[in-house]
C-alpha cells in the first residue's frame, strides 16, 4: 500500500491516572514514547493525534522542533503541526472528554484521509513499522472486514489494530449515545462486536517481531520500568 492509502491515528485521550504522567509523553531511553510511535510509523503519510487536552502535545511537540502548520485543516479546537523533516500532525480533540478510547477512535477517524487507518493507543513504545505494515496490508487485502486485530495472551488489542477509516462512522454514534444520557461509555470490545473482524494470533505474526512487547502499554510505574530496561537493550 502506499502512504497516501493509509493514515495513522494515535489515541492518546486518557488522564493516565495509573501512571500519574502523560503516558505518550513519558521518556523513555531519551525519547518519549509518542516519538517512538511517529517514528516507527514514518511511512504514513497523513497521521492524527487524538487526545483530551490539545495544548499540552502541542508544547511538548514544540520543544522537539515541530512548527505550527496549516491553519483550518482540521474540526475546531485542531492543531497541526509540522516536524523538522517535514512531517504533517493533526493534533484533535476527542468530540466529548472521559469517554474513554472511543471518543479518540471516533475523532481520530473523523479526521484520517487515508481508507485505512492504523489505530495505535499512546503507550505503546515498542510498536514496529513491520506489525503495522501488516494489519494495514491484511486489512487491505480482504474488503469483507472491517478490522484487524491482533491478539496477544488471547486478548484483543483493539488498540493496535487496522480499521476500515469509514467504521469511524459508528464509533461517533457510540460516542453520541452516552454523551446525550446517562448510558455508560461504550468499551473498545463492544464496538469490535459491530464490526467484522479478523483476529491474527502472535503465531500468525511470526517473524515481525515479539507481539506481546509490542502491544504492552506503559500504563504504571512497573510497566515504565519494564520499557526503560527493554529500551536500554534494543535501542
Amino acid at each position: 500500500m502506499s502512504g497516501t492509502d493509509r493514515s495513522l491515528v494515535v489515541v492518546a485521550g486518557g488522564r493516565s491516572r495509573r501512571l500519574g504522567r502523560n503516558k505518550p509523553l513519558v521518556e523513555i531511553g531519551g525519547r518519549t514514547v509518542l516519538s517512538r510511535i511517529l517514528e516507527a510509523t514514518a511511512q504514513f503519510a497523513d497521521a492524527v493525534l487524538a487526545v483530551r487536552e490539545v495544548p499540552p502535545f502541542q508544547r511538548a511537540l514544540a520543544a522537539e522542533a515541530w512548527e505550527p502548520g496549516a491553519e483550518g485543516a482540521g474540526p475546531p479546537g485542531s492543531v497541526t503541526l509540522r516536524s523538522p523533516t517535514g512531517r504533517a500532525l493533526l493534533v484533535v480533540p476527542d468530540p466529548v472528554p472521559d469517554l474513554g478510547p472511543i471518543a479518540g477512535v471516533a475523532s481520530g477517524l473523523a479526521a484520517a484521509h487515508g481508507a485505512i487507518c492504523v489505530v495505535l493507543a499512546g503507550d505503546l513504545p515498542f510498536v514496529t513499522p513491520d506489525l503495522v505494515d501488516r494489519l494495514s496490508g491484511e486489512l487491505a487485502g480482504d474488503a469483507e472486514l472491517d478490522a484487524v486485530v491482533p491478539r496477544a495472551r488471547g486478548r484483543a488489542q483493539p488498540l493496535c489494530a487496522a480499521y476500515r477509516r469509514e467504521v469511524g462512522r459508528l464509533a461517533a454514534r457510540l460516542v453520541a449515545r452516552p454523551a446525550a444520557s446517562v448510558d455508560p461509555s461504550p468499551s473498545m470490545m463492544s464496538f469490535l462486536d459491530r464490526l467484522r473482524v479478523r483476529y491474527l494470533s502472535a503465531e500468525q505474526l511470526t517473524g515481525i517481531g515479539d507481539l506481546e512487547t509490542m502491544v504492552r502499554g506503559v500504563d504504571s510505574r512497573a510497566d515504565l520500568e519494564w520499557a526503560e530496561r527493554r529500551a536500554a537493550l534494543s535501542d
